[in-house]
């Protein structure tokens, strides 16, 4: 099997020439009506329209070429060109992808694409590609993240020792502990059920997975806190995204570009007509002070190697 494996990586490596016309299959955990997959549909549809035959996209949504792990390292073995996802599912193979996951970060939408469209961010994601082997391309705002539980939560303390699933990504699990709920590392395709039995109290996601993957059917109560904004982007093998001509690459650009743009119109657009689809659905809303909250994600003792990058992000204006 490794053999195999080994055999593919190389033939998905070498193949990197735009001018023959060139496959791109690019994997994503989204449903086929979630906006996470008609992102990655604007960017097929602008990068074709700019290349034609020169380039083909092949978008897999709804986990079809496995979990998320499991396709984080198909591009990390060269046998997937690259995945729709949150940058912090990369933070196991580099520091700087935890980012994500620390606390209360950007002040609002604004502070947030002021550090992926400049300098701080450029910098964050060139040593992911130098350091880790991911090219991410096109950062893009997902909304703000919101716990979701089962039980009402009027304030922090309604909160406290909550079982919260957690990405397996250091930092959010660490964000989560210092809020002082109990985080728990559950695979997402499996968080429905694991709330359904109550193996966890609930979930923290955006407004939007909240929805996309139904987990209002089994926690009722939304407690808006806006603890963590996701960076959503298109994830490639660095090592085959480098091969490709500069041609390809700058289209590749402009497409994830578009793409994030669509997202954030979008995320404007949508976010209250996902709350109000979500209190149809029988969803108490919750809007706690959020002061406790920013003051005690404080106590969040992160990794050091990503403190120099939170400060460089937090001094960003």
């Amino acid at each position: 099997m490794k053999t195999l494996l080994a055999a593919a990586c190389v033939a998905a490596l070498t193949t990197v020439s735009a001018h023959a016309g060139v496959t791109v299959r690019i994997g994503g955990a989204g449903s086929d009506d979630s906006p996470d997959t008609k992102a990655m549909q604007v960017f097929k549809e602008k990068i074709e329209a700019d290349l034609g035959g020169d380039v083909a996209i092949e978008l897999f949504p709804g986990s079809h070429l496995g979990t998320v792990d499991e396709m984080v390292e198909q591009v990390k073995g060269g046998v997937l060109e690259c995945m729709y996802e949150s940058v912090g599912v990369l933070g196991s193979f580099h520091p700087a992808a935890n980012v994500e996951g620390v606390a209360y970060i950007y002040r609002d939408e604004d502070h947030f694409f002021r550090i992926w469209r400049g300098p701080v961010g450029q910098e964050i994601l060139d040593s992911i590609a130098k350091d880790a082997g991911f090219r991410v391309v096109g950062p893009a705002y997902h909304g703000f993240r919101q716990f979701l539980v089962t039980k009402p939560a009027d304030s922090l303390d309604d909160l406290q020792g909550r079982k919260i699933r957690a990405p397996g990504i250091p930092a959010y699990i660490e964000s989560i502990r210092a809020l002082g709920a109990n985080p728990a590392t559950v695979a997402f395709e499996e968080v429905y059920t694991a709330v359904q039995q109550g193996v966890v109290d609930g979930v923290e996601q955006p407004l939007f997975a909240i929805q996309d993957k139904r987990f209002y059917e089994v926690a009722k109560h939304l407690v808006m806190t806006n603890h963590m904004a996701e960076t959503m982007g298109f994830m490639c093998n660095a090592d085959w995204y480098q091969g490709q001509d500069e041609r390809l690459r700058n289209a590749f650009q402009a497409a994830a570009d578009a793409s994030a743009d669509w997202y954030k119109g979008y995320t404007a657009d949508a976010q209250a007509k996902v709350l109000d689809k979500l209190v149809a659905e029988g969803v108490v809303v919750h809007k706690p002070d959020l002061a406790p909250f920013m003051e005690k994600a404080k106590e969040a003792k992160y990794d050091p190697a990503i403190e120099p990058i939170i400060a460089k992000i937090r001094a960003v204006q």
